[in-house]
């Protein structure tokens, strides 16, 4: 009996076993494609999602210029203030100028001290060449050489002299570019620096942005092209921006500079066509322009009984004599008297 209970017993747990055995066999027969088809379509929505993602637009080339621009930047101003013109003070004895737009700002304080039309838009001639020298001093050493192209030596109007195959300093270059105006200088210089003219004018142009010269635009770097356009205003931030380089400053300040003959280049002998450098009281440069279109157009920085002046005039008849008036206007204007009894215009 004991022996029959054990075997029932026995039988018992071994069906219980084969049921068990049986139950999970059939589960897993179940729930594995359950588990396979659920990760089938997990990993088709990802495809699909994949799929639908479109690819990222390469940069376009103006988005490539201006990295390049950003990324080649090594030189700035010791001071990176913005300049800011504030406001305007009108007297009774203001001067009559023939110039379509004249300007007079006291640097210290960007009081305006005279006003003639300057928001108007106008053509700027030469005196493009200022952005042309801030740009070149932000992104190279001027001790660096370069080697003169065919296109820029075939530049013609007003020029510095030099021959395709010469090689010079881009501080000379400068001298060429600042003092004779030189046009064949100003694309030596553009396309030593971001490889181009037509890149270069694109860097003008992202530096004209960073200044806030809202109303300017260059379409080359000489300011031959007569559809490059500015204001007087603009042209007062720009020149008080690029005097903060000491290397501007001392270039528009020389007179007169000779290049040696090299083994290199040619003798050179340039002279700075900013008359008033050698006859108003205090003047340090900056530049003149002129085309037919622009006429005779003049940028002055002055410095007297230590208050100094920004003047601009742009399409004038007599671009000397309205700067004498402009200079003399804000000087009187911040209590400075200056004596010029022989002052040549």
């Amino acid at each position: 009996m004991y022996h029959h209970h054990i075997t029932l017993e026995n039988n018992t747990i071994f069906r219980r076993r084969q049921t068990s055995k049986f139950n999970a066999g059939k589960f897993l027969l179940i729930f594995i494609p359950v588990i396979l088809f659920a990760g089938f379509l997990l990993l088709h929505r990802g495809k699909s999602q994949k799929n639908n993602v479109l690819p990222e637009a390469p940069p376009s080339a103006e988005e490539l210029i201006s990295q390049h621009y950003y990324n080649t930047l090594t030189h700035k101003p010791s001071d990176e203030t913005p300049f800011v013109l504030t406001t305007e003070e009108s007297t009774a004895d203001e001067p009559i100028i023939s110039g379509k737009s004249a300007i007079v700002v006291e640097k210290d304080n960007g009081k305006i001290l005279f006003d003639k039309n300057s928001n108007e838009k106008l053509k700027l001639a030469s005196l493009a060449k200022i952005m042309t020298a801030v740009v070149v001093l932000e992104h190279k050493d001027l001790n660096e050489k370069t080697t003169v192209s065919e296109k820029a030596s075939s530049i013609g109007e007003n020029i510095m002299g030099i021959s395709a195959g010469e090689t010079y300093t881009l501080n000379e270059l400068m001298y060429g570019l600042l003092l004779n105006s030189g046009n064949d200088a100003a694309y030596a210089l553009a396309e030593d620096v971001s490889g181009d003219s037509d890149t270069f004018v694109s860097w003008m142009n992202l530096k004209a942005v960073d200044l806030g010269l809202n109303d300017t635009h260059f379409s080359d770097p000489s300011g031959l092209d007569d559809a490059s356009y500015t204001t007087t205003r603009d042209l007062v931030v720009l020149t008080e921006y690029a005097m903060r380089f000491p290397e501007f400053r001392e270039i528009v300040g020389t007179f007169s500079k000779e290049l040696p003959y090299s083994d290199e280049h040619k003798y050179l002998y340039l002279e700075n066509q900013t008359n008033l450098l050698t006859t108003y009281p205090g003047d340090i440069g900056v530049k003149t322009g002129y085309t037919e279109e622009a006429g005779l157009c003049l940028v002055s920085y002055a410095v007297n009984g230590g208050k100094e002046m920004i003047g601009v005039v742009l399409d004038s008849q007599n671009r000397k004599g309205d700067m004498v008036l402009l200079l003399d206007h804000g000087f009187a204007a911040a209590g400075v008297k200056i004596a010029h009894p022989r002052l040549t215009f």
